[in-house]
């Protein structure tokens, strides 16, 4: 029986050695770690655009290393990218709770309300950003969210900042100007043709139509200035009509 369980702790024992060693010419080579063979699957998985392999991967690899992983951020970025809200708002919390509030974690936090219909949350974000990263595109983010909410005083405010610097000309907005169309033009134009929308829903049409000019001479490509200015030029038309008959 001795004999027995000293062969078994021999050959136990053999079988971790040939695990971690792998001999050639005579020398005996270290064998890669499973977070080295783990990484090296994720970069592979990430070349064929296979965001779960790669998910998958550095999950395994954050596990092995712990809360000061480095690759938590880039966690963080797939999901994200992947358009896993719960789970990219899960760890942008954890991040948080640890520490490392990054630009990172609060840009995609800010996509996550977003996305998740919860705008008053994206704002707050989105603010903290503009604060320690001043950018005309999230100040822009912030406008948009602001007119949903109507909040109306913030977001001319907000606007009213971006037609003022004269960057706001050379930056490109994607614009919805129809079902499933989108058109690019300048943050600029888009931001005046915001700010006539806002007038014209206060009854302002003089001075919308005026934004709506300008507008347009800041991109003359751009479409939903013109229909802005015709649909309010109509309907003073009609006004003026109703007027007169009375």
């Amino acid at each position: 029986m001795k004999r027995f369980i000293l062969l078994l702790m021999v050959v136990t024992t053999a079988n971790v050695t040939l695990g971690q060693r792998n001999k050639r010419g005579g020398q005996s080579e270290e064998l890669p770690s499973r977070s080295a063979m783990h990484i090296a699957a994720y970069e592979h998985a990430l070349e064929l655009n296979d965001f779960v392999t790669a998910i998958s991967c550095l999950n395994y690899v954050v596990s092995i290393d712990g809360k000061e992983s480095p690759y938590r951020d880039t966690l963080l970025m797939l999901y994200s990218t992947n358009g896993n809200l719960l789970q990219s708002y899960n760890l942008a919390m954890q991040l948080r709770e640890d520490g490392r509030d990054t630009r990172m974690v609060k840009e995609v936090l800010a996509e996550v309300y977003n996305q998740s219909n919860q705008p008053k949350e994206a704002i707050e974000e989105l603010e903290m950003l503009n604060a320690e990263f001043p950018s005309l595109g999230y100040l822009w983010q912030i406008a948009n969210l602001q007119y949903q909410l109507q909040r109306n005083s913030e977001c001319l405010e907000s606007l009213t900042a971006i037609i003022n610097d004269s960057a706001s000309s050379g930056i490109a907005v994607p614009q919805v100007v129809g079902e499933n169309q989108q058109q690019r033009t300048s943050l600029l134009a888009a931001s005046l043709n915001m700010v006539g929308l806002m007038l014209a829903q206060q009854e302002d049409y003089a001075n919308a139509i005026k934004l709506f000019e300008s507008a347009s001479q800041a991109d003359p490509e751009f479409i939903l200035p013109k229909q802005n200015y015709a649909a309010v030029t109509e309907l003073m038309q009609g006004e003026a009509a109703e007027e007169g008959e009375e």
